[in-house]
């Protein structure tokens, strides 16, 4: 629900738009709308312009494509950084035995 014109909050809005200090830009004034903190109409009487109306071939967030880095765990004990390969150990040879006595 939106603050009401003339309101205290209201003021300060204003206030930190048009300055000094001027604390709030455009894009926090376009923010204040979407929040349904400010209603067009007065988004229009605090800043002078019309508030912009998305047009259909404008997407309202932008599609991520990138996934982000992520390091591979490697399963030979190391970082995963440029390090030359374990040696091999015994050639894993058994005598037969189950492991039990």
């Amino acid at each position: 629900m939106a603050i009401e014109t003339g309101s205290s909050f209201y003021n300060a809005i204003k206030r930190y738009y048009q300055g000094p200090p001027k604390l709030y830009d455009d894009q926090d004034m376009l923010n204040f709308v979407e929040w349904g903190t400010l209603t067009k109409e007065q988004y229009a009487a605090i800043t002078g312009k019309v508030y912009p109306e998305p047009s259909a071939e404008t997407p309202t967030e932008e599609p991520t494509t990138e996934e982000p880095a992520t390091e591979e765990p490697t399963n030979d004990g190391t970082d995963g950084g440029d390090t030359e390969p374990p040696s091999e150990g015994p050639s894993g040879a058994t005598d037969g035995s189950t492991g039990t006595e």
